[in-house]
């Protein structure tokens, strides 16, 4: 269900939304939102994509824009206990590239950061890799 309502922003950029909606959303301390922003339209969106506790994963990837590069990718996370939260990937067309980006949960997840990163290399099709802990 959408509600409207008009808040104030503070001194600080800061939003303060009213209790029960807040409550909602999840919007608690700790809480990790993917936030979208349109600087031409003049707007963001908001997502939850974490409650507390988690601990979280960029992804950065650029891979060979064919069939099967994005299964065997998210089958190495799967292996290792990782769970994607969020992902997003986009054609660069003229170069037969995709680029990814994904937000995981590795809070169940053993495999070191490198060991991560030099598997991802290792799979058909991965050009590219960017790893960073989501803090």
């Amino acid at each position: 269900m959408k509600h409207y309502e008009i808040v104030r922003i503070r001194e600080d950029g800061k939003v303060e939304l009213p209790f029960e909606y807040a409550h909602e959303l999840g919007l608690v301390e700790g809480a990790y939102f993917l936030v979208e922003i349109d600087t031409g339209l003049k707007e963001a969106h908001l997502e939850r994509i974490a409650l507390p506790g988690k601990k979280l994963l960029e992804v950065e990837l650029v891979v060979e824009d064919r069939p099967g590069v994005l299964a065997r990718v998210s089958g190495l996370f799967g292996r290792h206990g990782a769970n994607i939260l969020f992902s997003e990937s986009e054609e660069l067309k003229e170069l037969d590239l995709a680029a990814i980006v994904a937000v995981l949960d590795v809070s169940k997840s053993r495999v070191p950061l490198e060991e991560l990163e030099r598997e991802l290399l290792k799979v058909e099709g991965v050009r590219e890799v960017s790893l960073k802990n989501v803090e």
